[in-house]
């Protein structure tokens, strides 16, 4: 929709377009994109019927639906306009009427691009005159990642911008997950941290320390190549226990993969940092409430097989709701890219050839099985088995020494009768 965006009030609701933000009763209303789109054009058509027509075409540009995303779309703000002394009114075959019989106060807030957002290189960065962008570290659906620095000290900074307001959900929902990460587990070295939002007009944005390098690029300059087995276990086990430490306060992050982990140098080593929760889900909402946050973005529409393909769990894929053990699966597929040395590899029939070590294959297997029943239960027991390795190593080769010896008592006893 472009062209001004308004604040809206009436009764005890307000409604403001630029940061997609419904409150009732001075309470914060969680609610997709698609609701507050039809919400905003039938308050410009206040007591005049929008017919459904209108309706898919303004606010789902046109593309083939059916009428119970609609009806869905319209109850969902029914439920959430409860409070409020008007609300919407279905008119029969024809489409939708908002009605309300009070003081409407509409204020003008903003003003909708019809064009996408553009950032150059050497521009200042919106809302943060102080610095500059440097250059554009990535893009993807609805966002653009830049690098920026204070042109003094040099200091750099990372913003991830929407590139509209149908992407603010996400920004929202990876700064909600970064205060429940921080208030629940402390700063830890092993995490990107969220220093800053703006959410209040466009370009909306997350301010992130600079975390490193992504690791295709940090693999890219033959860095991965160029350790053995026993240091890519020891670096990878920093991926898996803040995997872990997520886990233990409710945190999925749905979209585990290299370009989500950053290398950072530390000390004569390196440190790995797990990043952007921007699809992550909390198990347990309850806890913001425990925590004093408020939860933004955390009303999910995206499905629950979205994510990158190659590291998706088939139970995703097949519309199962996402868990620990579906993280566990990206995992898995991570640790074999990992020892296999290409982090674009797949999983493929004959993997297996990859990795020379029996133990390591029997991980890798369990950790991917297709049956999330059968799969290593969490990635703190991944942790475990690869940090145990040497002395499953030490118990295989026991066991097998043991049953060598065994064998050679029968074949000699055999002899001697």
């Amino acid at each position: 929709m472009n062209g001004p965006l308004f604040r809206w009030r009436f009764g005890a609701v307000e409604y403001d377009e630029a940061r997609r933000e419904l409150c009732v009763a001075g309470l914060v209303v969680e609610m997709e994109n698609r609701p507050l789109e039809v919400l905003s054009l039938l308050l410009r058509h206040v007591g005049e019927v929008v017919t459904k027509q209108e309706l898919f075409e303004q606010v789902w540009a046109g593309r083939p639906t059916v009428d119970h995303v609609l009806s869905t779309a319209v109850g969902k703000l029914r439920r959430a306009l409860e409070a409020a002394d008007g609300g919407v009114t279905t008119v029969p075959r024809v489409g939708y009427r908002f009605d309300f019989d009070g003081a409407l106060e509409k204020m003008a807030v903003g003003q909708q691009s019809a064009g996408a957002l553009r950032l150059e290189a050497g521009q200042p960065v919106p809302e943060r005159a102080s610095l500059v962008l440097e250059r554009r570290l990535g893009r993807t659906r609805g966002h653009e990642v830049w690098l920026a620095r204070q042109p003094r000290s040099r200091e750099p900074r990372v913003f991830k911008f929407a590139l509209d307001g149908d992407h603010l959900s996400s920004l929202k929902r990876e700064a909600t997950l970064a205060r429940v990460l921080r208030e629940s587990l402390g700063e830890r070295a092993d995490l990107v941290r969220v220093l800053d939002w703006n959410f209040e007009r466009p370009p909306f944005f997350l301010e992130c320390e600079y975390g490193g390098q992504p690791l295709p690029e940090w693999a890219g300059q033959g860095r991965l190549a160029a350790l053995g087995r026993q240091a890519r276990i020891g670096l990878f086990l920093q991926i898996v226990d803040v995997v872990a430490a997520a886990h233990a306060v409710g945190v999925l992050h749905r979209d585990i993969k290299p370009s989500n982990v950053l290398a950072a140098v530390y000390g004569n080593g390196w440190q790995m940092k797990l990043g952007d929760f921007g699809n992550s889900r909390l198990l347990q909402p309850e806890r913001l409430a425990e925590l004093g946050i408020t939860g933004l973005g955390l009303t999910v529409e995206d499905s629950d097989s979205s994510g990158t393909p190659l590291y998706l769990a088939p139970e995703l894929i097949a519309g199962q709701p996402p868990s620990v053990r579906s993280d566990v699966h990206a995992l898995g597929v991570m640790l074999y890219q990992w020892l296999a040395g290409d982090l674009q590899r797949p999983l493929a029939p004959g993997w297996e050839r990859d990795i020379d070590d029996a133990l390591l294959r029997e991980d890798i297997a369990q950790a991917t099985d297709v049956d999330p029943a059968r799969r290593i239960g969490s990635a703190s027991e991944l942790a475990e088995r690869l940090r145990g390795l040497p002395r499953r190593h030490a118990e295989r080769e026991r066991r097998a020494a043991d049953e060598r010896a065994a064998e050679a008592l029968r074949r000699t006893l055999e002899r001697s009768r």
